[in-house]
């Protein structure tokens, strides 16, 4: 009957509203009920976000308290707050954990970049020659432009943060088939013979090359979505030092390892 499918809308609308910390009122005139989101901004069903003040997607510092955490000890907890505390001020104990995780995709994301940065020109060399480095150099210019040209659009569509996830795992695709392919006899650093008709060489310079310029000002803009002022003023000095760290590591790496993992440039 109506009542009963009503009765019944109405205890999933409230379980939903439990589960993902979503606050529901009643709209006027029957229509669908909204749904007072994170920081008290409203949102509809639809799923779509505010805006901050860059007119880019909202998403707010508690957006990802609403998850399951593990618990932490006291003990450890106190000392956390106690050793931020001494470096960057009063920080509450939940931003320090979300700067923990923010500094530890940032330091894979940059000490992964010199990485490859490190590799890009001498696997280019191996497969192509030497002399198109000037030319792949040119053409990652362009590929660069149009990644951002996507990029652009799609932040004016999608939030930040489904952003970040979006290209984040596309080129972990990318920088896994292309790792896969240079291991081919055929296509890969194996085949000892360059050509500028390799196209693997090509799309490994331009990948690389867009990585570094679009990944990082991804990372900001999505820290700067989820974090509070306050905190960006005192932990983002943190978050630098880390990702200098491993700026400095990626390199030691490729230096230190070359003839072990891999051919040398």
């Amino acid at each position: 009957s109506l009542s009963s499918a009503t009765s019944a809308w109405s205890g999933m609308k409230t379980g939903l509203a439990s589960r993902f910390g979503f606050e529901p009122s009643s709209s006027s005139g029957g229509g669908p009920s909204t749904f007072s989101g994170v920081g008290g901004r409203s949102s509809s069903p639809s799923g779509s976000d505010s805006e901050d003040e860059d007119g880019g997607a909202y998403i707010g510092p508690d957006a990802f308290d609403r998850a399951p955490s593990l618990p932490w000890p006291a003990y450890l907890k106190g000392r956390c707050v106690s050793a931020f505390g001494a470096l960057y001020g009063d920080t509450p104990f939940p931003e320090i954990v979300r700067i923990l995780h923010l500094s530890a995709t940032l330091f894979f994301m940059i000490g992964g970049y010199w990485l490859l940065r490190s590799l890009k020109d001498p696997v280019l060399a191996a497969i192509c020659g030497v002399e198109v480095i000037p030319r792949a150099k040119m053409l990652s210019v362009f590929i660069v432009l149009g990644v951002v040209t996507v990029y652009n659009y799609l932040l004016d569509v999608l939030p930040r943060h489904t952003l970040f996830y979006y290209f984040g795992l596309t080129y972990f695709f990318l920088f896994g088939l292309i790792a896969t392919l240079l291991a081919s006899p055929t296509y890969g650093l194996p085949n000892a013979i360059p050509s500028p008709d390799r196209w693997l060489g090509w799309a490994s310079y331009c990948t690389i090359e867009s990585f570094g310029s679009l990944m990082v000002s991804l990372f900001w803009s999505f820290t700067n979505s989820i974090t509070l002022p306050s905190t960006q003023k005192s932990t983002y000095g943190f978050l630098t030092a880390v990702a200098q760290i491993g700026s400095i590591l990626g390199p030691t790496v490729v230096t230190l390892k070359t003839q072990d993992w891999g051919i040398a440039g």
